[in-house]
């Protein structure tokens, strides 16, 4: 059976002012901030390019929205040899339905050629994903398992970014060990009733 997206997603944006632009997605279409994030100096996945996002939503999604501030090289006309990105699209992001989706779809997209970016979890909504380029290189991002966010409104913590052999990934540990994290969240929330 051939993999099939279950839902766009997210979309992430690069801006020039990360404050501004929540505001205004929190002023005018109700959206609430998640968290910010600053990515470390390793620059692993998007911090090859981004040194800081904010992630906000709509519902108890992580985010559906991702919101970036490049690092100054790569908007630099001085660099020549960094890859140049302006403002605008930064990545669209499809949500599978299952591991197996998702693994799935990576081998069909890895046999046929299509440029893989890398396979990665950890960081903000803590996802298993991995990311490719369509025909004229826009960043795609096809993803498994985002986080909810609980009715306190607060993220769970989550692993740093690494990146991962999507097709080795143990799936079923990751999804317990999370069960497990969620679970002791609430405890302290609660103070150990109904966890």
């Amino acid at each position: 059976m051939k993999a099939r997206v279950a839902r766009l997603g997210h979309v992430g944006l690069t801006v020039r002012d990360i404050d501004r632009t929540v505001e205004f997605y929190s002023k005018y279409l109700g959206m609430r901030l998640t968290e910010k994030f600053e990515y470390e100096a390793n620059r692993l996945g998007h911090g090859v390019s981004v040194v800081a996002g904010a992630f906000i939503r709509c519902d108890v999604t992580h985010h559906e929205l991702s919101i970036f501030r490049m690092r100054d090289e790569v908007l630099s006309p001085d660099a020549p040899d960094a890859p140049r990105i302006g403002f605008g699209l930064h990545h669209i992001a499809f949500e599978l339905a299952t591991p197996e989706d998702l693994k799935s779809l990576f081998t069909l997209m890895r046999d046929d050629g299509v440029e893989i970016v890398n396979c990665r979890k950890g960081g903000p909504g803590n996802q298993p994903r991995f990311y490719a380029r369509d025909p004229d290189g826009n960043l795609l991002e096809f993803y498994w398992g985002i986080d909810q966010i609980g009715w306190e409104g607060a993220p769970r913590s989550y692993d740093p970014i690494e990146e991962i052999d999507i097709l080795a990934f143990d799936f079923e540990s990751y999804l317990e060990r999370r069960e497990k994290d969620a679970a002791e969240a609430r405890k302290g929330i609660r103070g150990g009733v109904n966890a």
